[in-house]
């Protein structure tokens, strides 16, 4: 069996990555993130994952100079 994903949460496992990885994960916890989504199991593991995405496109806003969007939770 294939090794599982993991998402970086720290700032160190952020800096270790390539801008294409690090924009890989954000696309991966946006899907996580939406109402909608196919991992979108309960409120609260959408609200988690929310929080994960904010935070990881502050980091490569801080890193990489790309703009985090402006993004609201939906509930």
């Amino acid at each position: 069996m294939g090794k599982r994903a993991t998402i970086a949460t720290t700032k160190a496992e952020v800096a270790a990555l390539s801008l294409g990885k690090l924009s890989q994960q954000i696309r991966w916890t946006e899907l996580r993130a939406q109402k909608g989504g196919p991992f979108a199991r309960s409120a609260s593991l959408r609200k988690s994952a929310f929080k994960l995405l904010i935070w990881l496109e502050a980091e490569r806003e801080r890193l990489h100079g790309i703009a985090a969007p402006e993004r609201k939770f939906q509930k």
